[in-house]
């Protein structure tokens, strides 16, 4: 069976067909095997079908340009704390519309969306007797997370993007919706979780959306739009349960010893050695099978080296000596086969948010709390911050350790508005203009979508 899919343009709606066996990127002319790909029209139609498009979902977010690789370097390129050794605009913040590592990830989020669109519209019109209306309710509910998370990426991203909840077998379909804006975005956003909540159960499941994952995605958005007592509420919701998630010690027990799912995760990517993950080439040392991509900035290895400020996630560290010279890299991927999970949701970041918001509310003391949890478990002294000023700038630095490889950093120096300030400190050589807190979009949304830029590219 095949089918021949257009890979002219970034916006590509076309590959619903594979999402079961492909997150990527769709070429000129694939071979599908029947059994995992059927027709987009007909494709979501009984109990089996439903499950193949839910786990092509979960896929799709493990995409190389998605979590899987190209939006997580987005979150970590541009912020001076992690070299690409290959000399590119990210590095440098001479962001490019036309720049792949840009259109990639839109490319890859809008698949993922159309996958759920899909799933939504089409489950409950199934009548199979096997599909019960329990099992049916938690896949809907699934989607509606995944398609949450994915506008929360394109809009703390990008900013204000369609929103598009209709289903499409084309690659030109949609081009008529123009861009929400970015509030409008997270009000979707919101709305798609508050329908997750409702449908999901109260259960743990480390690598599928339940309430409990909801909920830690809801204290997120919170924390974004500046909703201080919802993130407090939410956070905690999360932080509360104990029996199911913990700050587990030693830092490194949650990433190390080829262990997944552990009470840290809240919600993290499977992968296989069918389905590797990106990252672990890209980031690994040549001595280690890698390519060596992505390398930790001096300054960040100083930090830390420096027991006092690195304390225990000089774990997050490898190195290795050569000629004279030991060349550092990342050891959050290292497995082989690369079946390392991306950490999408962690407790330690639920702690952040809460410490972050305390701060906001002016609750310093519960803020420091919150903040010296996540230290402690480093093994780091106590944060002793008298004023809101210390104590935000304390939590901003420590969720830049906490997350050195994960997409975080320069979605919280955008949000907080210290882009400028941090990045010129470690590269002084750049000057980084306003504009640049968002992404551009990518230049055939421009041309052939026709949506507005954003400004200033």
């Amino acid at each position: 069976m095949k089918f021949k899919f257009f890979n002219n343009r970034t916006k590509w709606f076309g590959c619903v067909a594979v999402f079961a066996i492909s997150a990527g990127g769709c070429g000129n002319f694939l071979e599908i095997a029947p059994k995992e790909a059927v027709a987009a029209e007909s494709a979501i139609i009984d109990e089996t079908s439903l499950n193949t498009a839910i786990r092509g979902a979960y896929r799709a977010l493990g995409a190389s340009s998605y979590y899987g690789e190209g939006f997580v370097n987005l979150g970590f390129v541009p912020t001076g704390d992690v070299i690409y050794n290959v000399a590119d605009n990210l590095s440098d913040l001479n962001f490019r519309s036309t720049d792949a590592a840009f259109g990639g990830p839109w490319a890859a989020i809008y698949h993922t969306i159309n996958i759920t669109n899909h799933i939504i519209e089409k489950a409950p019109a199934i009548t199979d007797v096997n599909l019960t209306d329990a099992e049916r309710e938690v896949i809907i509910g699934e989607a509606h997370f995944i398609r949450a998370l994915a506008y929360f990426d394109l809009a703390r991203g990008w900013g204000g993007v369609p929103i598009k909840l209709t289903p499409t077998n084309r690659p030109d379909d949609g081009n008529d919706i123009p861009r929400s804006t970015r509030e409008q975005v997270y009000e979707r956003v919101e709305s798609e979780l508050q329908r997750a909540e409702e449908l999901l159960p109260a259960a743990v499941n480390r690598i599928r959306a339940t309430k409990y994952t909801a909920w830690a995605l809801r204290a997120r958005l919170a924390l974004y739009r500046g909703q201080w007592e919802q993130a407090v509420a939410y956070s905690s919701k999360v932080i509360a349960l104990t029996d199911a998630f913990q700050l587990v010690e030693p830092f490194a027990a949650w990433f190390l010893g080829g262990v997944t799912q552990t009470p840290e995760s809240i919600f993290e990517i499977a992968f296989s050695a069918q389905n590797p993950n990106g990252l672990r080439t890209r980031m690994s040392l040549l001595a280690r099978g890698g390519e060596y991509r992505y390398r930790p900035g001096d300054a960040v290895v100083n930090t830390l080296r420096n027991p006092k400020t690195g304390g225990d996630r000089i774990a997050l560290l490898d190195s290795v000596r050569q000629g004279g010279l030991t060349q550092y890299a990342g050891a959050l991927y290292y497995r082989s086969p690369a079946t390392d999970p991306s950490y999408v949701l962690r407790i330690a970041e639920q702690y952040l948010i809460r410490a972050e918001a305390y701060a906001q509310l002016e609750q310093l003391e519960e803020a420091a709390m919150d903040l010296n949890r996540v230290r402690s478990r480093a093994k780091l002294d106590p944060i002793v911050a008298t004023t809101q000023p210390a104590l935000l700038d304390a939590i901003l630095e420590e969720r830049r350790l906490e997350f050195l490889w994960e997409a975080h950093r320069y979605f919280d120096l955008a949000r907080t508005g210290r882009l400028k300030e941090q990045v010129e400190a470690l590269k002084p050589n750049l000057r980084i203009e306003p504009h640049l807190a968002l992404f551009p979009i990518p230049v055939d949304e421009v041309i052939l979508g026709g949506l507005e830029q954003n400004p200033n590219y």
